[in-house]
């Protein structure tokens, strides 16, 4: 009995969009304590660079990359990392209220013990806040890569589509298992390729992101190719 209660609650849909944001959350929250763990150790007791200054030569040129001859004075990576920023600056800096706590000027402001409690660590606050810039940044070229794959996507999708169809008017090969293999493939590969990206405490260039997305989409290929009507 309580093998099936908990297979109800694995299986359940209503439930898994319900705590959908709850995990998106979380596991943002490990991103952030991830990379601002590491740039804290690798800066303070390895004198290694500033993470933030390798990682912003990048969104500009993969920007302007991904629409040739198109003269923007702001990318959509870059706004998309903006607006990441601020909302993450909000979460972290506002709703705690360490920047209130900052402005406190006298004992009977409010937040003021915490301010003097803040200053002294004023350090591993500035390294907060450049973590937080380095998600962002990360966040929109992301997004503009894995936008511009979907583009991609959709005419091998249709082209996965056709292929069946030519296999079924043959009699051709039917096969659920290389359906399932390849959605469980296409679901880790995009997963684990986003997440090490984010992850890293190096800077590397987002354009490596588009391996785990080309071996995605070639996924894709196969799951519509051999797609069934039962499965």
């Amino acid at each position: 009995m309580p093998s099936n209660t908990s297979a109800w609650y694995m299986n359940s849909l209503p439930l898994k969009f319900l705590f959908l944001p709850f995990k998106a959350a979380y596991t943002l929250f490990l991103i952030v304590l991830l990379i601002f763990g590491s740039s804290v150790l690798t800066q303070n007791y390895f004198g290694t660079g500033n993470l933030l200054e390798d990682e912003i030569k990048w969104p500009e040129s993969v920007g302007h990359d991904a629409f040739p001859g198109k003269e923007v004075d702001d990318t959509i990576n870059l706004q998309i990392a903006r607006l990441s920023y601020k909302g993450l600056k909000t979460v972290f800096f506002d709703l705690t209220l360490v920047n209130e706590s900052l402005k406190a000027k006298s004992e009977a402001d409010f937040g003021y013990k915490f301010k003097n409690y803040l200053v002294p660590r004023m350090k591993y606050l500035q390294q907060f806040d450049t973590t937080l810039k380095v998600i962002s940044l990360r966040l929109g070229n992301l997004a503009l890569i894995v936008g511009i794959s979907v583009i991609f996507a959709i005419p091998v999708l249709i082209d996965g589509l056709v292929m069946r169809a030519i296999r079924q008017e043959n009699a051709s090969r039917e096969s659920a298992g290389i359906y399932h293999r390849a959605k469980y493939w296409r679901t880790g590969i995009i997963w684990l390729g986003c997440m090490i990206y984010m992850c890293v405490p190096i800077s590397i260039p987002p354009y490596l992101l588009y391996l785990p997305l080309v071996a995605a989409i070639w996924m894709i290929f196969m799951q519509a190719k051999y797609l069934k009507k039962y499965l």
